[in-house]
């Protein structure tokens, strides 16, 4: 990778290669047993394409997280640890937060909590 490259958008995740070879996937939706085999595919497929040594997983747009959401982040950190990268989390919600930290994947995988921004309207808005 060479600079900033093009972010590729697939619907439900955009992929964004940085400087440094890191490449930062963003998710939006409902992370579940109907869309992660679709999420994992696109997802893996850049992993090989780029083979980054650190991959973010931002989700600050997900809306809904099971056990399923769980499996693919599990996956996805075991593949990208495998070849001697790192994987960190961004944007968690404080319920999949709770997820995290009963699963023990919080002391495996760094993960930042969703950040609450000030709207026009300045409410608090998460």
């Amino acid at each position: 990778m060479d600079g900033k490259e093009a972010i590729l958008n697939y619907g439900r995740v955009s992929v964004e290669p940085e400087e440094g070879g890191e490449v930062v996937f963003r998710l939006r939706g409902e992370l579940d047993h109907h869309s992660v085999k679709e999420i994992r595919e696109i997802i893996d497929e850049k992993l090989i394409d780029y083979r980054p040594t650190k991959v973010t997983l931002d989700l600050n747009e997900v809306t809904f997280t099971d056990s399923a959401g769980l499996g693919l982040i599990l996956g996805r950190y075991t593949r990208v640890s495998g070849y001697g990268g790192s994987l960190r989390l961004v944007g968690v919600s404080e319920e999949f937060m709770k997820i995290l930290r009963l699963a023990g994947t919080d002391k495996l995988i760094p993960s930042e909590k969703r950040v609450k921004t000030i709207s026009r309207n300045s409410r608090l808005v998460p």
